[in-house]
């Protein structure tokens, strides 16, 4: 074999080396998804949403895109009327 067909041996350290680099990008990666999931799971509050149970002109809980009948919501925890209102809402198209 000359030297442009030879391949060349991964020492132990080499390997070790490696995948420690793969581990804590994996590591990494995970987290920063974890991250974006709990970002993405939380709710907002009824005060901070400034939620109210009465509608605000046409705009209302049950035109809203955001709305899970019969009394639920995507972004805003907790029991939700119908005809409620809130900051979030994004009407239906």
């Amino acid at each position: 074999m000359d030297a442009t067909t030879k391949s060349r041996r991964l020492s132990r350290r080499d390997m070790l080396v490696c995948s420690a680099y793969v581990l804590g990008a994996g590591a990494a990666i995970g987290l920063a998804a974890t991250d974006a999931e709990a970002q993405v799971a939380k709710k907002a509050s009824h005060k901070a949403s400034g939620y109210q149970e009465s509608p605000k002109g046409a705009q209302r809980c049950d035109n809203c895109r955001m709305f899970v009948a019969p009394a639920s919501c995507q972004v805003v925890e907790g029991k939700i009327a119908a005809n409620g209102w809130c900051r979030l809402y994004a009407k239906k198209a």
